[in-house]
């Protein structure tokens, strides 16, 4: 089943972690019928999960225990969960304690668990706290995701070597994608004027993407929903957002109404400073993809996505003729709604 037509980012996720909480279970189950001999193979995020199943096509059955909308910070695990990695031939997953409520079950699984961001290759931003987690958002980075799509080549290789030139072939038009996309990007924001490019959010989910594109990132929450606020942080961000005249901040996706509303609350005390700014219609995709068949549906879809409105609200340009026909999302991009006003009109 889809979401219908016709709704918003947020809508349509939530539509769509209804649909997969009520066919799955809380996670992806296998159809009932004939058995399937495939190896198993099962993913964390969504990002993953997308990534398996381009590398994979049907070779292996793929099953993703996180659905769409669903927060890898804070995801629970169920009965279900532990059925399906002890059932694995393979695990790919995330690392950097993401999925901090699995770890658990990663640790007893041996060579079987892949961490795809553990690298040596992906240079990992530290926490600020001493017993702090690293930033584990590193795949907002394309060249970082590139890193994780030679890792799931390798371990779907070493499962399956039967299938090897089929995994070759499928990761190198899928790293060409990336490279392409990566271009893409960085032309795309080299279009905002300099002194707008700063990016606030809800949470701290996307230093890799500034750092890798050229934006100066901010966030009301640290890298972890699995937190709270710090105090006084809603009249920094408006200082921030006055000082240099900053035009919009974004809501993101798979994060609690209660946060992006402290997003709201930075418009608002902005406002009130002198500094009108606009947190565009459409949230941006931060911990998880959007439903399968939307255009944020894929990981490719996605950064293009969240590009798009990016570069749109800081720049006040359509970036979609640039962005337009990348493989993994649909040509046509619905039209932006009306922006949200400081009183929430």
């Amino acid at each position: 089943m889809q979401a219908p037509p016709g709704l918003g980012p947020l809508h349509r996720v939530a539509v769509g972690l209804v649909l997969a909480l009520l066919a799955l279970g809380g996670c992806e189950r296998p159809p009932a019928g004939p058995a399937d001999d495939r190896p198993l193979v099962v993913t964390t995020t969504t990002m993953i999960t997308d990534l398996a199943r381009q590398l994979a096509g049907d070779r292996v059955r793929v099953v993703g225990v996180i659905p769409p909308g669903l927060n890898p910070h804070t995801f629970e695990p169920t009965p279900d969960t532990s059925v399906l990695f002890r059932k694995a031939r393979l695990v790919l997953y995330n690392g950097l304690h993401l999925e901090g409520k699995l770890v658990h079950m990663f640790e007893g699984l041996g060579p079987r668990a892949v961490a795809l961001a553990e690298d040596p290759r992906i240079v990992v931003r530290a926490s600020e706290w001493p017993q702090g987690a690293p930033d584990p958002h590193v795949w907002w980075n394309a060249r970082h995701f590139m890193v994780f799509t030679e890792k799931a080549r390798d371990a779907l290789i070493a499962l399956d070597p039967d299938g090897a030139e089929t995994y070759r072939r499928a990761a190198a038009r899928y790293l060409a994608e990336l490279e392409t996309l990566d271009g893409r990007i960085r032309q795309a924001v080299a279009r905002i004027p300099p002194e707008r490019r700063y990016l606030i959010t809800s949470h701290d989910a996307f230093y890799y993407y500034g750092a890798a594109y050229g934006l100066t990132v901010d966030a009301v929450l640290g890298t972890s929903t699995d937190a709270s606020p710090l105090p006084l942080r809603v009249q920094e961000l408006a200082r921030l957002v006055v000082q240099h005249r900053i035009p919009a901040i974004f809501h993101e996706t798979a994060v609690s109404e209660s946060l992006n509303e402290l997003v709201s609350r930075v418009m608002a005390q902005a406002a009130k400073d002198g500094q009108p700014v606009m947190i565009p219609p459409e949230p941006l995709y931060s911990d998880s993809l959007d439903v399968p068949g939307r255009p944020a549906g894929t990981y490719l879809g996605a950064l293009r996505e969240n590009t798009r409105i990016i570069v749109s609200a800081l720049a006040g340009e359509d970036v979609r003729p640039l962005l337009q026909g990348m493989p993994g999302s649909p040509a046509t991009v619905p039209a932006p709604g009306p922006a949200e006003s400081p009183d929430g009109r």
